[in-house]
């Protein structure tokens, strides 16, 4: 596995050059017609220029985000991964005032400053003109945590492994015949620690920051199942969601068909 920085900071021509003699590649800036532009440079962890862009950046006040870039062989090697969905288009409805909750949720538990603990009781409504581009799984903007694919592709490649779907709607609740959302309604736990979570001030639960460096912490149990949520929950500010796993059969096929649309993070064997 590699660990991988996407280091931002305020662009000068000068910076850009500082970078590039120490073996950086910065990409181009997009816009010059703004007051602040925004530089971009990525490395790995242990690279050549690493420690360097990182000294840089911090002297300019620069931010960064990491995330693990595992191969092929750690992922089909997991028992389970975490199936990551990188294509978002669209907003569940109604959007206005996020009335898509009370539509799709039971709100009895949740919490508005975190943003945990809905749970879905009716189907997603979308609006019909979804971008899908290439891709074979998607997600709506808010949601992390509601995977949707086209119906024909589920049924080719995922049903025959027992994963169940809900229907999805349009906005007048009328059931669309093309697309599904993967149903993961069995909760398991991860083995984390609570300590290592932030315990919101309003409801007491605890939550965690998502999966940046490494393997992803093992199910309990070893659970026998194609899908299943993660008992835990992730986010930031006032949104948060479960982890959605699957398991190794299902990774594979995922794999060998070369769906697009998600990124899979494996998870570290069980202690």
């Amino acid at each position: 596995m590699n660990i991988e920085y996407r280091f931002t900071f305020r662009w000068t021509a000068e910076r850009a050059l500082k970078l590039e003699q120490i073996g950086a590649t910065v990409d181009p800036p997009s816009d010059f017609s703004g007051e602040c532009i925004i530089g971009v440079v990525h490395s790995a962890e242990g690279a050549p220029e690493w420690a360097g862009v990182s000294s840089l950046i911090r002297d300019w006040g620069g931010s960064f985000l990491v995330t693990t870039d595992f191969s092929a062989a750690e992922i089909a090697a997991a028992d389970y991964c975490e199936l990551q969905v990188t294509h978002a288009n669209g907003y569940p409805q109604p959007e206005d005032d996020f009335g898509f909750r009370a539509q799709t949720y039971d709100t009895s538990k949740y919490c508005d400053e975190c943003g945990a603990w809905a749970v879905q009781i009716a189907p997603f409504r979308v609006r019909k003109s979804l971008k899908w581009g290439r891709n074979a799984f998607l997600k709506l903007f808010w949601v992390e945590d509601a995977i949707f694919m086209h119906k024909d592709v589920w049924q080719a490649h995922l049903a025959p492994l027992g994963i169940e779907t809900w229907p999805v709607e349009d906005t007048k609740g009328n059931v669309l015949d093309h697309i599904v959302q993967l149903r993961a309604d069995t909760s398991v736990a991860l083995q984390m620690d609570e300590d290592l979570g932030v315990r919101c001030p309003k409801c007491g639960r605890v939550r965690y920051t998502g999966p940046e460096r490494g393997f992803l912490p093992a199910p309990v149990g070893n659970p026998d199942l194609p899908i299943f949520r993660s008992e835990q929950f992730f986010g930031a500010g006032h949104q948060s969601s479960n982890a959605i796993l699957i398991r190794r059969d299902v990774v594979a096929v995922i794999q060998s068909a070369k769906l697009r649309g998600a990124k899979l993070w494996p998870c570290a064997a069980p202690e």
